[in-house]
């Protein structure tokens, strides 16, 4: 199901909206309200009914593989659960300078304006999926070449990519998330080499059955065929276990990806599970009752590996597979002949690499990348060799495809929906989603789910699951002695607490660096159920090299999924070698009643302890962030530290102020007197009274800050940002 930014806005007025959200990074805007994914009050509040917008991709192409873009809306059916709805949104969507046939057929329906979209360039979502439990290393590198060609040459500017890989040692692992920075994901991608190859199940799967085949029936050698066997078995023990894993976590993972808004386009680099495992090796060579039975397939698996296919057909993820089996072995012009007159002998069968081209194709991972890629309206290719030409077609047929909507009646009881799409024109291929779920209680989340939620909090720029109030945030740098921190500072407005259904929240703050990676996450979980309804403050803060940073806070009901979501961005600059250096101001206003929750980044022992730097008595006073708002002038103190050079305080410190009118530039004198002076490691920490001479209207100004030491003659300044009510 996807939500575009046209259907957001699109509301019934018969229709209960049910409104929950979260936010995005790096300057979060006011979203429309929508109907959430992912998102759910906390037991035991009502669940109420909300009518939405269901949005069903649907791609279309002609008997020869080429997209169809000339339908009309009254081209197309849709039935949910076998009810037929009514379509009520019509779009088109094409990759830019996609050529597009007009419609030839005589009498076709014109299109009502407010109803059809014009064909247009759409942000995808692409997922790379680096398969190294299924795989072979030429394969994997063949699969770095092939990711490379396909973030040069099949993107547009707004596709967003993410990367992630599975091997049977580490199991399933995001390297990036949906982004829009290409350059990012292609270092990710550059890094893919031999070390990913871990866990090859495939070897095991072919070994089983070779063995299985060419085991000595009787006499002397029966000993030696038991003892093949057991060895045999053993492994494909191993192999069974392996695979069920596979399928267990790519499970968890599609129904995670429930809560990602639009279609998912997972470009898959893969062998596949052997065939044989799932689904059984008929040969006539197999006569042993035992392996017969084991000739069959394997119940539980195959179980398993439908519901796996269900699951991401349903989340809205199509497959589109490259089978690496190709590039196995570097074939020369009578690599056939000389494989085939290997055959001759057991000796030489036995050196023959389990993921060749040569292999028999019933027990490789041909049919279970086939299957994956039929069941979720993807497409499979079967030699990576001509990855060229595959993924310029690739390109075109995730690019191009329609998008239906139609109202349902949305209930929170993770209920699956089967949808059945078909076009009246003769000689097409539909190829659309499955079905989906209901959403659910955010309780009700598995750990990789959660997961997922939080990706999409904190590094989504898209993320629509939050909740729609502003939540004042800046962040604060100091520097002494040559170390350089950073601090966030945030005002949670009782509107967001009360929203807040469960006794434990929890606060993650990401601190990223200038190439957008995470440098650093500090995280805090506390009880507010005695703040609920009112204003909190929260504060946090890390150790980090010089340098531009940007910081995501994520405030997340554990027992609902209700978040909130603020940005901001700073510099941490370097200790000055001569003069003062001055941190950011922290201006506080008189307020009581507002809880103070701190968090510090305790990692690698570098705790960053906010009393150190910006202490004060939270009991009558609030913080105003950075660009945040203020309730007068009168009343304002601010506590910034000051550090001389080569660390500790100023001998004889003067200080000076003024505002700065933002709109007008003028400047507005204002008295400093020093209320506190209290020495923490190689910084002294300053609380400042401030009275501005005179009335000071409403609006936003710049605080300034200069110090001197009449001492030594070294000099400071510091600014902040703020506006006053």
């Amino acid at each position: 199901m996807r939500r575009s930014k046209r259907s957001r806005k699109f509301v019934r007025a018969a229709a209960l909206v049910l409104v929950l959200a979260v936010a995005g990074l790096p300057a979060p805007q006011d979203p429309v309200p929508v109907s959430p994914r992912g998102q759910a009050p906390a037991k035991p509040l009502q669940y109420e009914l909300a009518v939405v917008l269901k949005l069903i991709p649907v791609h279309v192409a002609d008997k020869k593989g080429n997209p169809v873009l000339d339908l009309t809306r009254d081209d197309f059916s849709v039935t949910d659960n076998g009810r037929p709805v009514t379509i009520t949104d019509f779009e088109r969507h094409a990759v830019s300078g996609a050529a597009v046939a007009p419609a030839d057929r005589a009498g076709a329906a014109a299109e009502p304006a407010a109803a059809t979209q014009a064909i247009r360039p759409a942000a995808r979502k692409f997922f790379l999926f680096f398969d190294f439990a299924y795989n072979n290393v030429r394969g994997i590198l063949k699969s770095r070449t092939a990711a490379l060609h396909f973030l040069d040459t099949a993107l547009g500017p707004e596709d967003e990519v993410a990367v992630l890989t599975y091997s049977a040692v580490g199991g399933l692992a995001f390297h990036e998330y949906l982004t829009a920075d290409h350059a990012k994901v292609r270092r990710v991608v550059e890094k893919i080499g031999h070390s990913d190859v871990k866990g090859r199940a495939t070897e095991i799967e072919d070994q089983y059955w070779r063995l299985v085949q060419e085991s000595p029936g009787g006499g002397a050698g029966a000993a030696i065929g038991l003892s093949f066997r057991a060895e045999a078995e053993g492994n494909r023990q191993e192999s069974r276990s392996m695979a069920m894993k596979y399928m267990d976590k790519m499970t968890a993972l599609a129904r995670a990806l429930r809560l990602v808004d639009g279609e998912k386009n997972f470009v898959l680099f893969s062998t596949g599970i052997p065939n044989s495992l799932i689904y059984g090796y008929a040969s006539g060579n197999v006569t042993n009752r035992a392996d017969v039975a084991r000739a069959s397939g394997d119940d539980v698996l195959r179980r398993r590996n439908e519901a796996m296919y269900k699951e991401f057909g349903a989340a809205n993820c199509s497959f589109y597979a490259f089978d690496t089996r190709e590039s196995a072995i570097a074939t020369s012009l009578f690599a056939y002949d000389e494989q085939t007159m290997a055959m001759g002998s057991r000796a030489m069968s036995t050196a023959i690499e389990p993921t060749s081209v040569f292999q028999d194709g019933k027990s490789t991972g041909l049919n279970s990348l086939k299957r994956f890629t039929d069941l979720t309206g993807g497409k499979y290719y079967s030699n990576i060799n001509m990855y060229q030409k595959n993924v310029g077609q690739l390109g075109a047929l995730t690019g191009t495809y329609y998008v239906l909507g139609y109202s349902v009646n949305e209930r929170w009881d993770g209920q699956f929906h089967e949808v059945k799409v078909e076009v009246g024109r003769r000689d097409c291929t539909v190829r659309a989603l499955t079905g989906y779920f209901n959403p659910k209680p955010f309780a009700e989340y598995s750990d990789v789910e959660k997961q997922i939620h939080l990706f999409d909090l904190a590094l989504n720029e898209r993320a629509v699951s939050r909740l729609p109030i502003k939540m004042p945030m800046g962040m604060l740098a100091a520097s002494a002695a040559g170390a350089s921190r950073l601090a966030l500072v945030a005002l949670v407005p009782g509107e967001v607490t009360t929203r807040f259904a469960g006794r434990r929240v929890e606060f993650v703050a990401l601190f990223f660096d200038a190439a957008g990676d995470v440098a650093a996450i500090v995280r805090e979980e506390r009880d507010i159920a005695p703040q609920r309804g009112r204003d909190m403050a929260f504060a946090a803060g890390t150790a980090l090299a010089p340098g531009d940073y940007g910081c995501r806070l994520v405030i997340r009901d554990l027992e609902s999924g209700l978040s909130a979501v603020a940005s901001a961005r700073a510099t941490a600059g370097r200790p000055q070698p001569a003069g003062l250096s001055l941190g950011t101001p922290l201006v506080l206003e008189p307020r009581s009643g507002c809880l103070f929750v701190c968090a510090a980044d305790r990692k690698g022992g570098k705790a960053f302890a906010w009393a150190d730097l910006y202490g004060y008595d939270s009991s009558i006073y609030a913080p105003v962030p950075p660009n945040g708002t203020a309730a007068a002038a009168a009343g304002l103190k601010v506590v910034v530290p000051c550090a001389a050079p080569g660390g500790g305080p100023a001998a004889d410190l003067g200080l000076t102020a003024s505002l700065v009118d933002a709109a007008t530039g003028r400047r507005i004198p204002v008295t400093v007197a020093i209320a506190g002076r209290v020495a923490r490691g190689p910084a002294e920490v300053l609380t400042l009274d401030l009275a501005a001479a005179g009335a000071v209207p409403p609006g936003a100004y710049y605080l300034h800050l200069y110090a001197g030491d009449r001492a030594s003659g070294a000099l400071g300044h510091a600014t902040t940002a703020l506006s006053l009510r």
